[in-house]
């Protein structure tokens, strides 16, 4: 079985290679079937978490439809992340 998680030095050279700007405007290009903000803000979140290291900050409350959208964006962020590492040749 391979260990598909980054070690820190593989993270470190995927995030030089890949931006957050670049990687959410590419996804969320013009014509695509639109999101909400909460959506496009939790996958922002995720790649910034990624690329960035930045923690993550929960913005709705709990049990809302608003943090649900969140929470799927951060799933599409992830999945955002590992697409564009793989890529680029590195294991996300």
């Amino acid at each position: 079985m391979v260990n598909s998680t980054p070690t820190p030095t593989q993270s470190a050279v995927l995030a030089s290679a890949l931006s957050v700007d670049q990687l959410y405007q590419t996804a969320f290009y013009n014509g695509r079937t639109p999101r909400s903000q909460e959506y496009k803000a939790g996958a922002r979140m995720a790649l910034e978490h990624r690329i960035e290291r930045k923690d993550f900050d929960m913005p709705y409350q709990v049990g809302t439809a608003a943090a649900d959208a969140f929470f799927a964006g951060i799933e599409e962020g992830k999945t955002i992340w590992r697409t564009a590492a793989a890529k680029i040749g590195g294991a996300a």
